[in-house]
């Protein structure tokens, strides 16, 4: 409970106090600003970086839209430029502060899209919910750049080669992090309760992400 105090303590700070001049993002040089882009998503990952730089332990960004259920390729078109400038932006300026290394970078959604494409009406070329095979991206903090674990079939259909699951990725991040997978959790019976997920005999489940860390 202590440090959850502290935690919305430095919270309130950031935002009330004078250190919420982190969100004030005039005093970056337009250069900058144009590097991350100037849309939603890329000056929340300058405001990222620059809470990164105070020291703020924890740092998401929400980025809304990618549920294309309708018209997937014109929002295609459109949010991923915005993307690819904004995150790579953000891993470029971690890493010439010297920040990238103490920072882990983790990028995803919570399921894939169908690979076949809905062209009917009302779809329109929309793509639906699809948990069968998706990727998510990594980066700094340990995990060592340039590698790709695992591949799905051709059209995307189902894992080919070397599945991950959640399991594995935040498992492997709890490892960089030197929290204990096998660490136990109260329960509100009483029950054998495990920061992760654990098999009957207490092993954790799936593997470590070894290939990139």
């Amino acid at each position: 409970m202590a440090a959850s105090r502290q935690s919305g303590k430095q919270a309130y700070d950031l935002i009330l106090g004078d250190a919420g001049k982190v969100f004030d993002l005039s005093q970056e040089k337009d250069d900058a600003r144009e590097r991350y882009g100037r849309n939603r998503f890329g000056q929340s990952c300058l405001v990222a970086r620059r809470l990164v730089e105070r020291g703020v332990p924890y740092v998401t960004i929400n980025y809304n839209g990618w549920d294309t259920h309708r018209q997937h390729f014109e929002t295609m078109r459109r949010k991923l430029p915005e993307l690819d400038k904004g995150l790579s932006a953000l891993l470029q300026d971690l890493s010439d502060r010297s920040l990238l290394a103490s920072t882990i970078v983790w990028c995803c959604g919570e399921f894939g899209r169908t690979p076949k494409v809905q062209w009917e009406a009302p779809w329109n070329g929309g793509r639906s919910h699809y948990g069968n095979v998706f990727s998510a991206l990594v980066a700094g903090g340990g995990f060592k750049g340039g590698q790709v674990v695992g591949a799905s079939t051709a059209k995307g259909e189902e894992v080919k080669d070397r599945p991950v699951y959640p399991v594995d990725l935040i498992g492997s991040m709890y490892d960089l992090l030197g929290i204990n997978g096998d660490g136990r959790l109260p329960h509100p019976l009483g029950l054998p309760a495990t920061v992760l997920a654990s098999s009957g005999e207490g092993v954790p489940i799936g593997g470590r992400l070894k290939e990139i860390m």
